[in-house]
Protein backbone atom coordinates (compact mmCIF):
# COMPACT_ATOMS: atom_id res chain seq x y z
CA UNK A 1 0.00 0.00 0.00
CA UNK A 2 1.98 3.10 -1.17
CA UNK A 3 2.27 6.28 1.39
CA UNK A 4 0.76 9.55 0.89
CA UNK A 5 3.02 12.17 -0.45
CA UNK A 6 2.84 15.61 2.23
CA UNK A 7 3.73 17.79 -1.05
CA UNK A 8 0.21 16.78 -1.84
CA UNK A 9 -1.45 20.34 -0.23
CA UNK A 10 -1.70 23.27 -1.86
CA UNK A 11 -2.11 26.63 -0.27
CA UNK A 12 -3.31 29.68 -2.21
CA UNK A 13 -4.70 33.29 -0.52
CA UNK A 14 -7.17 35.47 -1.90
CA UNK A 15 -7.86 39.71 -0.68
CA UNK A 16 -11.72 39.01 -0.70
CA UNK A 17 -12.39 38.28 2.91
CA UNK A 18 -15.95 36.41 1.73
CA UNK A 19 -13.81 33.64 0.49
CA UNK A 20 -15.57 33.90 -3.30
CA UNK A 21 -12.96 34.91 -5.69
CA UNK A 22 -9.63 36.02 -6.31
CA UNK A 23 -7.53 33.07 -5.07
CA UNK A 24 -3.89 33.08 -6.63
CA UNK A 25 -1.52 29.92 -5.44
CA UNK A 26 1.77 30.85 -3.13
CA UNK A 27 4.46 29.01 -5.01
CA UNK A 28 8.10 27.63 -3.58
CA UNK A 29 6.12 25.98 -0.64
CA UNK A 30 8.70 23.79 1.36
CA UNK A 31 6.73 22.92 4.37
CA UNK A 32 2.91 23.13 5.40
CA UNK A 33 0.92 22.38 8.36
CA UNK A 34 -2.39 22.90 9.43
CA UNK A 35 -3.13 23.30 12.93
CA UNK A 36 -6.74 23.11 15.10
CA UNK A 37 -5.82 23.38 18.45
CA UNK A 38 -9.35 22.97 20.57
CA UNK A 39 -9.71 24.53 23.74
CA UNK A 40 -10.46 21.64 26.58
CA UNK A 41 -11.90 22.23 30.05
CA UNK A 42 -12.28 20.05 32.58
CA UNK A 43 -15.69 18.04 32.79
CA UNK A 44 -15.05 15.74 35.77
CA UNK A 45 -17.78 14.77 38.40
CA UNK A 46 -18.38 12.38 40.91
CA UNK A 47 -20.17 10.21 38.30
CA UNK A 48 -17.06 9.10 36.60
CA UNK A 49 -15.90 7.16 39.71
CA UNK A 50 -12.09 8.66 39.75
CA UNK A 51 -12.15 9.24 35.21
CA UNK A 52 -11.53 12.66 34.03
CA UNK A 53 -13.65 13.91 31.59
CA UNK A 54 -13.18 17.30 29.17
CA UNK A 55 -15.05 19.20 26.56
CA UNK A 56 -14.72 21.32 23.81
CA UNK A 57 -15.27 25.13 24.68
CA UNK A 58 -13.81 26.88 22.02
CA UNK A 59 -11.51 25.97 19.08
CA UNK A 60 -8.89 28.16 16.92
CA UNK A 61 -6.44 27.41 14.06
CA UNK A 62 -3.46 28.20 12.13
CA UNK A 63 -1.08 26.93 9.70
CA UNK A 64 2.89 26.87 9.65
CA UNK A 65 4.07 27.71 6.04
CA UNK A 66 8.13 27.83 4.94
CA UNK A 67 9.11 28.97 1.34
CA UNK A 68 11.87 29.62 -0.70
CA UNK A 69 11.60 33.52 -2.28
CA UNK A 70 10.41 32.59 -5.98
CA UNK A 71 11.71 35.19 -8.99
CA UNK A 72 10.20 34.70 -12.51
CA UNK A 73 11.04 37.24 -14.70
CA UNK A 74 11.98 39.75 -12.29
CA UNK A 75 8.73 39.64 -10.61
CA UNK A 76 8.61 38.17 -6.59
CA UNK A 77 5.84 35.30 -6.63
CA UNK A 78 2.30 37.26 -6.60
CA UNK A 79 0.60 34.73 -3.78
CA UNK A 80 3.98 35.31 -1.30
CA UNK A 81 3.47 39.03 -1.88
CA UNK A 82 -0.12 39.08 -0.81
CA UNK A 83 0.69 37.66 2.22
CA UNK A 84 4.00 40.02 3.30
CA UNK A 85 1.41 42.94 2.02
CA UNK A 86 -0.72 42.36 5.27
CA UNK A 87 2.70 42.85 7.25
CA UNK A 88 2.10 45.88 9.67
CA UNK A 89 -1.54 46.90 8.48
CA UNK A 90 -4.75 46.88 10.37
CA UNK A 91 -8.11 45.81 10.34
CA UNK A 92 -8.86 44.20 7.36
CA UNK A 93 -5.91 45.16 5.61
CA UNK A 94 -4.27 42.69 8.04
CA UNK A 95 -6.23 40.32 7.07
CA UNK A 96 -6.40 37.27 4.01
CA UNK A 97 -8.74 34.91 3.01
CA UNK A 98 -7.08 31.48 2.43
CA UNK A 99 -7.77 27.70 1.12
CA UNK A 100 -5.69 24.55 1.34
CA UNK A 101 -6.85 21.46 -0.22
CA UNK A 102 -5.28 18.49 -1.41
CA UNK A 103 -4.39 18.75 -4.75
CA UNK A 104 -4.56 14.80 -5.86
CA UNK A 105 -8.01 15.55 -5.52
CA UNK A 106 -8.30 14.52 -2.24
CA UNK A 107 -11.38 15.13 0.26
CA UNK A 108 -9.24 17.30 2.71
CA UNK A 109 -9.84 20.95 1.83
CA UNK A 110 -9.84 24.04 4.29
CA UNK A 111 -10.61 27.58 4.02
CA UNK A 112 -10.80 30.74 6.45
CA UNK A 113 -9.86 34.08 6.99
CA UNK A 114 -6.38 35.12 8.54
CA UNK A 115 -3.94 37.59 9.57
CA UNK A 116 0.31 36.67 9.08
CA UNK A 117 3.24 37.11 10.28
CA UNK A 118 6.13 37.14 8.45
CA UNK A 119 9.70 36.19 9.34
CA UNK A 120 12.54 35.24 7.04
CA UNK A 121 14.47 32.00 8.38
CA UNK A 122 17.43 31.98 6.58
CA UNK A 123 19.67 34.94 6.87
CA UNK A 124 23.55 33.05 5.99
CA UNK A 125 25.81 34.75 3.50
CA UNK A 126 25.26 31.16 1.75
CA UNK A 127 21.35 30.14 2.02
CA UNK A 128 18.51 30.87 -0.32
CA UNK A 129 15.94 33.55 1.10
CA UNK A 130 13.53 31.96 2.82
CA UNK A 131 10.45 32.83 4.57
CA UNK A 132 8.20 31.29 7.78
CA UNK A 133 4.30 32.65 7.92
CA UNK A 134 2.24 31.29 10.47
CA UNK A 135 -1.77 32.30 9.15
CA UNK A 136 -3.92 32.80 12.04
CA UNK A 137 -7.35 32.16 12.15
CA UNK A 138 -9.84 35.20 12.93
CA UNK A 139 -13.32 36.58 12.41
CA UNK A 140 -14.71 33.55 10.49
CA UNK A 141 -15.06 29.76 11.87
CA UNK A 142 -12.04 27.84 9.89
CA UNK A 143 -14.65 25.82 6.94
CA UNK A 144 -13.60 22.34 7.40
CA UNK A 145 -14.42 19.98 4.47
CA UNK A 146 -14.99 22.48 1.83
CA UNK A 147 -15.64 21.14 -2.08
CA UNK A 148 -12.33 20.81 -2.73
CA UNK A 149 -11.36 23.44 -5.50
CA UNK A 150 -8.43 21.11 -7.05
CA UNK A 151 -10.00 19.74 -10.44
CA UNK A 152 -7.33 17.81 -12.95
CA UNK A 153 -6.85 19.21 -15.90
CA UNK A 154 -6.30 17.00 -18.73
CA UNK A 155 -5.11 16.85 -22.28
CA UNK A 156 -7.72 17.54 -24.63
CA UNK A 157 -9.04 13.89 -26.69
CA UNK A 158 -10.79 13.24 -30.08
CA UNK A 159 -12.69 10.88 -30.13
CA UNK A 160 -14.67 11.14 -33.92
CA UNK A 161 -14.78 13.27 -36.44
CA UNK A 162 -17.64 12.99 -38.47
CA UNK A 163 -18.80 13.04 -41.29
CA UNK A 164 -15.71 11.34 -43.25
CA UNK A 165 -14.78 11.95 -46.73
CA UNK A 166 -15.51 15.72 -47.06
CA UNK A 167 -13.10 18.42 -48.74
CA UNK A 168 -12.26 21.90 -48.91
CA UNK A 169 -14.51 24.44 -47.28
CA UNK A 170 -16.76 21.44 -45.67
CA UNK A 171 -17.43 21.88 -42.10
CA UNK A 172 -17.10 18.50 -39.34
CA UNK A 173 -17.95 18.27 -36.06
CA UNK A 174 -15.26 17.10 -33.82
CA UNK A 175 -16.41 15.09 -30.97
CA UNK A 176 -14.32 14.17 -27.68
CA UNK A 177 -13.39 16.46 -24.02
CA UNK A 178 -11.49 19.25 -22.75
CA UNK A 179 -11.95 21.67 -25.60
CA UNK A 180 -12.49 24.62 -23.74
CA UNK A 181 -10.41 27.25 -24.70
CA UNK A 182 -8.99 25.71 -28.01
CA UNK A 183 -6.31 27.51 -29.87
CA UNK A 184 -6.18 25.34 -32.92
CA UNK A 185 -7.71 22.62 -35.17
CA UNK A 186 -5.95 21.16 -37.29
CA UNK A 187 -6.29 18.05 -40.30
CA UNK A 188 -3.12 17.17 -40.61
CA UNK A 189 -0.11 19.46 -40.42
CA UNK A 190 -2.83 22.26 -42.00
CA UNK A 191 -4.96 24.16 -39.75
CA UNK A 192 -8.57 24.41 -40.19
CA UNK A 193 -10.03 27.01 -42.30
CA UNK A 194 -12.19 28.72 -39.06
CA UNK A 195 -13.92 26.39 -36.08
CA UNK A 196 -16.23 27.24 -33.17
CA UNK A 197 -15.94 25.68 -30.09
CA UNK A 198 -19.37 24.90 -29.33
CA UNK A 199 -18.79 23.24 -25.88
CA UNK A 200 -16.11 21.25 -24.34
CA UNK A 201 -17.20 18.22 -25.63
CA UNK A 202 -18.00 19.63 -29.27
CA UNK A 203 -15.58 21.70 -31.94
CA UNK A 204 -16.94 22.10 -35.42
CA UNK A 205 -14.46 23.08 -37.85
CA UNK A 206 -14.07 24.03 -41.62
CA UNK A 207 -11.66 21.94 -43.65
CA UNK A 208 -8.49 23.38 -45.50
CA UNK A 209 -8.01 23.53 -49.27
CA UNK A 210 -5.69 19.58 -49.16
CA UNK A 211 -5.05 16.70 -50.90
CA UNK A 212 -7.28 13.68 -50.54
CA UNK A 213 -6.28 11.22 -48.19
CA UNK A 214 -5.13 10.78 -44.73
CA UNK A 215 -5.26 14.25 -42.57
CA UNK A 216 -5.50 13.28 -38.74
CA UNK A 217 -7.77 15.66 -36.84
CA UNK A 218 -6.23 17.36 -33.60
CA UNK A 219 -7.55 19.84 -30.93
CA UNK A 220 -5.03 22.32 -29.32
CA UNK A 221 -5.63 23.65 -25.84
CA UNK A 222 -3.71 25.54 -23.10
CA UNK A 223 -3.33 22.33 -21.49
CA UNK A 224 -1.72 20.47 -24.14
CA UNK A 225 -2.15 19.17 -27.96
CA UNK A 226 -4.95 16.23 -28.37
CA UNK A 227 -3.93 12.66 -29.96
CA UNK A 228 -4.38 12.49 -33.33
CA UNK A 229 -7.89 11.11 -34.33
CA UNK A 230 -7.78 9.37 -37.78
CA UNK A 231 -9.68 11.06 -40.84
CA UNK A 232 -9.64 10.30 -44.25
CA UNK A 233 -11.03 13.61 -46.37
CA UNK A 234 -11.79 14.46 -50.13
CA UNK A 235 -9.86 16.88 -51.77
Amino acid sequence: MPTALARKFALQVTNDLSLQAGFIPVKGINDLAHNINPNLEDASDYDANGWASSEVTMQDYSIDAGFYRRVNAGVLDPGQELIRACIGQFDSAARLGFRMFDKTGGPEAYSGVVIPTWKRSNTGVKNLDQVTVTLTGTDVPLNIGITNPYQVTLNPVVTAVSPGGKGSGTAVAISGTGFTGASAVKFGATAATSFSIVSDQLITAILPTGSAGSAPVTVTTPVGTSNAAPYTRAA
